[in-house]
Order: structure tokens, then sequence, then C-alpha cells
């Protein structure tokens, strides 16, 4: 019999052994790393910077030459009727059967100083007549240069070259914002769980005691030394700690839910939260802080890109407001001939020069409106680039005293916490000896319990603003290093 029950306690201290390592203990650190390398927040910071650099390749790719095949066939096999010019100028109408195929092999390339394209082709093209008779002819081109300038007036590749690099630059300044907009709100999670944690913790505790007072309360009722006003008032509470405790203890399972959710854990993941390690104690210089912000947020890119964005609309209104001027040159040799070999001996030389001109001669102010309106429209987006930049300092300074202040208020609401748990002691032991009423010994827990409460909130309120002041600024003034991540292509 000693042996089964040896046998028996063995197994269940083993149940405890592998049920507590196979909890995991979680810090605000391990939270934060989670959250940025797996949350769903994270897989889209990374789409986003990827897509955002699929988007700048595809704008260097444009800007290198591209070498094109073309081919085409246009048949009518079954037969079409067409209009024959005779010599004597009159025209018949015959049915034939023919095939007409081209193939082409051009390299061309964007010149981004004048907005044409130059390119450089080899052309052949093949015709099958089937009917009424049979006849074959080959047109071949075998060198050609060509240069389109569709505009003199406005250049697209000017703009494209002046805008796209900074567009790039700002998705990877806002990956880094995302990482750490990932971080603030895992802080916002974690306090979230943490703080329903120690709510619930508070009133387990409240439970055990008031349990404890009210055995102790009821001996010393049954030997006449408390009313029984007194009694009851300690039953009630013992009542109500325990609704308190059912309450806190449902707060804290979806507070840990929606934990886990926003982790992408699983649902039924065993997690326990622990304060932070340590809270880092140190100043933010305000003009440190305003300076790194400036060098390293999206947003001072997204205000230079803005304005030329608006620049850039105020050119091609200028450029389309009814003046054209365009340009087109070709220069190579061409040849045709009845067979294949024939058609590349020889040939003639083609020279083509294309200029097109139109000034509007009456168009009711139509142009120079668009002019003006774009102009406006500028003058509105400078406007309002220069109210964000003082919305964005002004935030970044306010943030940085926040961060400041929350150092002292942490400091007061952790001494707070210390005395008001010292004074429910003192006040406990006094009421076990008869010296106070069950009034002050209430009053004590209150306090206890509002102290606690208001410490994981200046802890909350503290990491909170640590981590905004990381955001806004893009730099670890812990580390006195910018902020960096590095995000892997799929």
């Amino acid at each position: 019999m000693p042996r089964i029950k040896l046998f028996f306690i063995s197994l269940c201290a083993m149940s405890i052994v592998i049920t507590a390592s196979a909890q995991q203990k979680m810090v605000l650190q391990d939270v934060v790393s989670m959250a940025q390398r797996s949350s769903p927040s994270y897989y889209r910071a990374q789409s986003r910077a990827l897509n955002s650099l699929y988007a700048y390749r595809y704008f260097r790719a444009g800007q290198m030459p591209q070498l094109v095949l073309d081919l085409s066939n246009n048949s009518s096999p079954m037969g079409e009727t067409v209009e024959v010019l005779q010599p004597d100028g009159k025209i018949e109408y015959r049915r034939r059967s023919t095939s007409n195929t081209s193939l082409g092999l051009g390299l061309r390339q964007a010149v981004p100083w004048t907005g044409g394209i130059f390119s450089v082709r080899s052309d052949l093209a093949r015709f099958d007549q089937f009917s009424p008779d049979k006849r074959t002819a080959y047109l071949a081109t075998p060198f050609s240069i060509n240069y389109n300038q569709p505009s003199v007036v406005y250049n697209p590749y000017y703009w494209e070259r002046r805008i796209s690099p900074i567009l790039y630059e700002e998705s990877k300044r806002t990956y880094v914002e995302d990482l750490e907009r990932v971080a603030l709100d895992a802080s916002g999670y974690f306090f979230a769980a943490l703080a329903a944690q120690t709510q619930e913790n508070i009133y387990q505790l409240n439970v055990q005691n008031t349990d404890t007072l009210y055995k102790i309360s009821k001996g010393r009722f049954d030997l006449g030394k408390i009313a029984e006003n007194e009694l009851l008032q300690i039953e009630l509470s013992l009542l109500n700690a325990r609704n308190s405790l059912e309450q806190a203890t449902l707060q804290k399972e979806i507070a840990y839910q929606e934990l886990k959710r926003f982790l992408n854990m699983p649902k039924d993941a065993d997690i326990a939260l622990n304060l932070p390690n340590n809270t880092p104690l140190f100043d933010v210089p305000l003009d440190k802080a305003v300076a790194e912000a400036g060098n390293n947020r999206q947003s001072v890119l997204e205000f230079r890109r803005r304005r030329l964005e608006a620049e850039q609309d105020v050119a091609e209104a200028r450029a389309y407001s009814g003046y054209e001027f365009n340009l087109r040159a070709q220069l190579g040799q061409s040849n045709n001939d009845s067979t294949f070999r024939g058609v590349y001996r020889g040939g003639d030389v083609q020279q083509n020069l294309s200029v097109g001109i139109a000034i509007p001669i009456m168009d009711w102010g139509r142009a120079r409106n668009r002019v003006r309106q774009a102009k406006a429209n500028r003058d509105l987006i400078e406007i309002d680039v220069q109210q964000a930049e003082r919305s964005f300092e002004q935030e970044v300074y306010l943030q940085t005293q926040q961060f400041n202040i929350q150092k002292k208020l942490l400091a007061s609401a952790t001494k707070a916490d210390t005395i008001a748990r010292l004074r429910y002691e003192i006040t406990k032991q006094r009421y076990l000896i008869g010296k106070i009423s069950i009034t002050d010994l209430n009053l004590a827990q209150q306090e206890k319990d509002q102290a606690s409460q208001g410490y994981i909130a200046a802890l909350r309120n503290f990491w909170n603003a640590y981590y905004t002041v990381r955001r806004l600024t893009l730099y670890d003034f812990e580390q006195d290093r910018r902020i960096s991540y590095e995000f892997t292509e799929k």
C-alpha cells in the first residue's frame, strides 16, 4: 500500500513538471520579437515592401535596352474579294487567297534626357498568293535605325527618374515604420493581457485573504468579540471578491486570446506573462529626436515627392495644352525580291523624317485654364505639405516629452504600489488584533488594488511612449543607432 501511494505521488509530481515545462513564459521583449517575425501584421508589412521593391525593379528594367521579337500573320485561306487597280485606271473586283507573314527583331532604348525612344530593327516580310495565280514575294529591311520623339515639350522619363527612387526609398522606410508599429501594437496587447492577469491575481489574493479573515472573524463572533454586523460585512466582502474573481478570470481569457491571435499562435497555446525584465531609464534629447525623425522618417520623403508630383502635373498641363511638336526619323536599307536569298542582296537606302506641329488657334482659354488649375493644385499641395511638416515636428516633440515624463510617473507608481502593499499588511495585522475596524481594512485593500493597477498602467504607458518614440524617429536611443530591418524575398 505505501508503494502504491508513493507511485501516485511520483506520477502527480511528474505531471506537474511536464505541465510547467509545457507552459511558455513570455516577457514583453519575447512578444515584440515574435510579433515582428510571425504575426499577420509582419506579413502584411513584408508584402507591401516586396510590392514596392518589384515596382522599383520594374522601373529600373524599363531604363535598360529591350530586345523584342515581333511575329504576325494575316491570311485568307478560303479567299476574299479585293479591289485591283488596272493599268488603265479602272478597278476590278477579284477573288484571291493570300497569306502575309512578317517577322521583326528590334532593340530599343528609352532616352531619359529627351523622352524619346531609340531603336535598331531588322524586319522580314513574306507575301504568298495561292489563287488565282501562285506567287511569292519577300520584303526585307536588314538594318534600320529609328528615333521617335512623341513630345518635345514634355519628358515623362525625366520625372519618372526623379520620383521612382524616392518612392522606393519611402517603401524601405515604411517597412521599418511598419515593424515598429507592430512592436507598439504588441506592447498594447501584452499589457492588456498582463493587466487582466494582474487583476485576476489581485482578486485571487483578495479571496484568500478575505476567506481567512472570515474564518477568524467567525471564531471571534462565536466568542462574542465582534458584532454580527461586522461578520456579515466580511461575508459580503468574500462573496463580492469571488464574483470579481470570476469576472477577472473571464477578462484574462479574452485578453490572452486576443494576444495569441495577434501573434498568430494556436488558441490552445499555454502561455504566461511576466513583467518586463528591465526598464530602460534614459532621457531622449528633444533636438536629437527631431533631427533623427527628419533624417529617417518616410514622411520627409513623402513631402518631397508630393512637391515633385505637383510640379510634374504643371509641366504636363503645359505640354498638353494644345501645342504639339513630335519628331520621327528612320534610316535603313530595304529590298524586295521573289526569293529569300535575293532579298538580302543589295537594296535601296531608306530615309524618313517626320515632324509634326500643332498650334491651337482658338480653344476659348481651355489650355490656359488647365495650366492654372495645375498651378492652383500645386499651391494647395504646398500648403498641405507645410502643415503636415509642422504637425510632424510637433508630434515628435510632444511624444518625446511624453516619454521623458513617463519615466518619472513610473517611478512614482512603483513607490506607491510598494507603500500600498506595506500599508495593507500593517492594517491587516492591526485588524487581527482588534485595533481597527473592518472598514479601515477594506479601505486599505482598495488602495492596494488601485496602486497595483496603477503600477501596471504606468508601466504600460511607459512602454507605449518608448515604442512610439522609436516609431516616430526610427532611432534606437538606448543603443544610440538608427533602426533598420532587412526583409527576404519570397
